[in-house]
């Protein structure tokens, strides 16, 4: 009787692990969330293409332009923006002079109006498509003292679209699936949603 005990158990126990073992390979590796993006999150996910060679027209990771570059950092998180600087330039609100904050659009003179556009990180610091040097980057924004970049003399505006809300591409594992009988459910439960824990 024991002995038949202890089987019924370890089947119980097998049967268990393999509906757990199924319900963790069903868990996509990747999850689409809603949510606010903020400046930092656009910063971290514009250095992942940092060395992507510049291409005139480019808006892919094969090869981008400044508002290629920009652009794409923007869709990867739900953000549709227009295509050329010249558009992006007219988008958000402009902060007041000296409050920059990562994720800010930082547009430069080059002749026509917006003719060059960047993303602002953060102490005194950029990341654009770079056609000088051929390939995204991390550029000194302004300098100090006599040591004034390019950019430093050239910034014709500063545009701010962030916070919103967008997109976020978690892993799978983060997702928790809560199972409630349709009875009990109610309508305003949500009943999948991520762990941000």
């Amino acid at each position: 009787m024991a002995h038949r005990t202890l089987w019924a158990g370890a089947a119980l126990c097998i049967a268990a692990s393999g509906a757990a073992a199924q319900r963790a390979a069903a868990v996509p590796a990747r999850v689409r969330v809603t949510g606010i993006v903020d400046g930092a999150t656009l910063v971290e996910t514009a250095r992942r293409y940092i060395g992507v060679p510049y291409v005139l027209g480019g808006t892919t990771p094969r090869a981008f332009d400044c508002s290629g570059f920009v652009r794409y950092v923007f869709q990867a998180h739900g953000l549709a923006i227009p295509r050329t600087a010249h558009e992006q330039s007219a988008l958000g609100r402009r902060p007041d002079p000296g409050d920059l904050q990562p994720g800010d659009l930082l547009f430069f003179y080059g002749g026509d109006g917006a003719q060059h556009i960047a993303i602002y990180i953060g102490r005194d610091s950029i990341i654009h498509a770079s056609s000088g040097s051929h390939h995204v980057k991390v550029d000194v924004l302004a300098g100090t003292g006599t040591h004034r970049s390019w950019f430093g003399q050239r910034l014709i505006a500063v545009r701010r679209l962030l916070p919103a809300i967008g997109t976020y591409t978690l892993p799978g594992s983060l997702a928790i699936s809560v199972a409630v009988p349709a009875a009990d459910r109610d309508p305003f439960e949500i009943t999948e949603f991520p762990s941000l824990f």
